[in-house]
């Protein structure tokens, strides 16, 4: 007789596992000025710091995906926590950029293993529908809130010391890691891996954003630039035709059809590209040119945190009264008066604007984020909802990678950190202008 286990250790090691990966994302932000001071770096290096997390976790979610298929999703999902244990370690001893940049790579990895296996650990610790929504519905407030928490948690530990914004990692990790044995072991699925597709992809994700981010140290006429961004074009239109010929592509290209994919795609890698970026610039502008501490800056972003976690209550109750469609227009609405409201601030934008537009966009990005995330799953039959998913959150992944990268460039190449922000803010809300004529012209397709 197969002994009974409660799902209750399943669903709270994934829950803390999509906060941590999240938060990892952006907790790293308010430490970089006080980190550049002690170990040295530019705005290039910089980013590196940010992005070698970013790339690695968007570049490897779907194979991850297939390993934790083929040798189960609890095996998986705790070989990612112990690496990600370990990496944080590494980071908070790192004496050099060079081992932090390596040390925020492994996290990535580490990340990458993590989420798709613990969305699955909830699928099997809750096979009745009701618990299954209700733990899923934690899963992605963790993930959610993190962004938010994120700078706030920064801007708290930095001053004590930048090791902690990592060291904070390790509790969450032991935790999971203790209550390991409490948690049903994952069957093994027969699962075929795309090796080309994921070389290919990797390759193309790292050149393309190495060479965006060497326009703003090296120029884009610079030799190595121009290098770079070709190799990154070159391999990623060799990966879009490797995944027409390979038996079992990592990204079906016959998705892309479907309406649904595309605006949900569409606005998952904009959302991101946007939040991302803003809040690498927003810390930079804090503390660089405003002389705010880390513990002043992360207090910036704590109405941000708050207004994000009732943003996704009041989600789930819009996308039950009204749909997902409704929804993410709302959503896309609230954020583009979000990023206006900040690009016609005063000069220099005061605190309590940047606190106010935070606010109001994270409390959109909370309303369309789930109701996109629903679109992708409603668009797909159930054969294909795994891989439709993993799309989602890798487009997701690679928009804030890329973000990083092109705003980093922005502020490297105008007079003040005041008009860079000012030039995220409207670059933003046009993108969501964009995204939102985008899918209003999709549904009346429909």
């Amino acid at each position: 007789m197969t002994k009974k286990t409660s799902p209750v250790p399943a669903t709270a090691a994934a829950a803390i596992a999509s906060f941590l990966s999240g938060m990892d994302v952006l907790i790293v932000n308010v430490a970089l000025p006080t980190i550049a001071s002690e170990l040295g770096g530019d705005m290039a290096v910089q980013q590196w710091v940010v992005d070698g997390y970013t790339l690695l976790f968007a570049a490897l979610l779907l194979l991850s995906g297939s390993l934790a298929d083929r040798f189960g999703a609890k095996r998986v999902f705790m070989a990612g926590t112990a690496l990600f244990g370990a990496a944080s370690l590494f980071c908070s001893f790192a004496g050099s950029m060079a081992a932090l940049v390596a040390g925020r790579c492994m996290l990535g990895v580490a990340s990458a293993l993590i989420l798709p296996a613990s969305m699955s650990l909830i699928n099997e610790a809750n096979p009745d529908p009701r618990r299954r929504a209700w733990a899923l519905a934690l899963w992605g407030a963790g993930g959610a809130s993190a962004s938010a928490v994120g700078p706030m948690l920064g801007g708290l530990l930095t001053p004590i010391h930048w090791s902690l914004v990592f060291v904070i990692n390790m509790p969450f990790c032991l935790f999971i890691l203790v209550i390991a044995p409490y948690i049903r072991m994952s069957p093994k699925r027969p699962a075929r891996f795309d090796w080309v597709g994921q070389t290919l992809s990797l390759a193309g994700l790292a050149a393309l954003v190495a060479g965006i981010i060497e326009v703003g140290s090296l120029g884009f006429a610079h030799p190595v630039t121009l290098l770079l961004l070709a190799m990154g074009v070159a391999a990623l239109a060799a990966f879009a035709w490797s995944q027409s010929k390979v038996a079992a592509p990592m990204m079906p290209l016959g998705l892309f059809r479907v309406r649904g994919m595309q605006v949900a795609l569409q606005i998952g890698f904009i959302m991101i590209f946007n939040w991302y970026g803003m809040v690498f610039i927003c810390t930079m502008f804090l503390q660089n040119q405003l002389g705010m501490g880390a513990f002043a800056a992360g207090l910036v972003f704590v109405p941000s945190a708050f207004v994000t976690i009732v943003g996704n209550l009041v989600g789930g109750r819009i996308i039950t009264a009204r749909g997902s469609q409704f929804s993410i227009t709302l959503g896309l609405c609230i954020m583009i008066i979000g990023f206006a409201f900040e690009f016609l601030s005063p000069t220099p934008i005061p605190v309590w604007a940047i606190a106010t537009g935070l606010s109001v966009v994270g409390f959109g990005a909370a309303i369309t984020t789930p109701a996109a995330a629903g679109v992708v799953l409603a668009s797909v039959d159930g054969s294909q909802a795994g891989i439709a998913s993993a799309m989602f959150n890798t487009f997701r992944q690679v928009g804030g990678a890329i973000g990083v990268a092109v705003f980093g460039v922005v502020a490297t190449f105008v007079p003040s950190l005041d008009v860079a922000l000012r030039s995220v803010f409207l670059a933003s809300a046009l993108l969501l202008v964009y995204t939102l004529a985008f899918e209003a012209l999709r549904w009346r397709e429909r």
